[in-house]
């Protein structure tokens, strides 16, 4: 079965008010115990929701991300953490992106890292951040 780590713009597709539908689609037909987030993606997603201004959206965004479909509980025993594996294999990444002329996102490569460090293949809304990495974009 292959393991698939989710990417933030992943997540952040799903819990808008109108969602991919090839996104769903493909969600749908995955089993939940084949789907991973990085802890990396808790901290974005709760970041993003403490940056945004008091207010309606933010109470709703801190309404899901607090309850029972919210990505802790969702992804509760399936969130990867970034570790001395992960970490190893992130300075690789990001020194051949370095080499080859190809600067590379600190955050992605963290994703990156931890996805080869699990055998996961990153699923992601931005191919283009991961070249080089295995990825897939399921919204095409």
């Amino acid at each position: 079965m292959t393991r698939w780590l989710l990417d933030t713009n992943i997540i952040s597709n799903i819990v808008k008010p109108r969602p991919s539908p090839a996104l769903l689609t493909w969600m749908a037909a995955q089993p939940d115990e084949a789907l991973f987030i990085a802890a990396l993606t808790l901290a974005e997603i709760r970041r993003g929701i403490l940056d945004m201004p008091q207010g309606k959206k933010r109470t709703a965004l801190e309404t899901w991300f607090t309850g029972p479909e919210g990505p802790p509980d969702l992804f509760a025993g399936r969130i990867l953490p970034f570790d001395a594996k992960a970490g190893l294999i992130w300075a690789r990444l990001m020194s051949e992106g370095r080499t080859t002329g190809r600067p590379r996102s600190a955050l992605d490569m963290i994703i990156a890292a931890t996805a080869e460090a699990n055998d996961c293949v990153v699923v992601t809304d931005n191919e283009r951040d991961f070249e080089g990495v295995r990825a897939v974009k399921p919204m095409r």
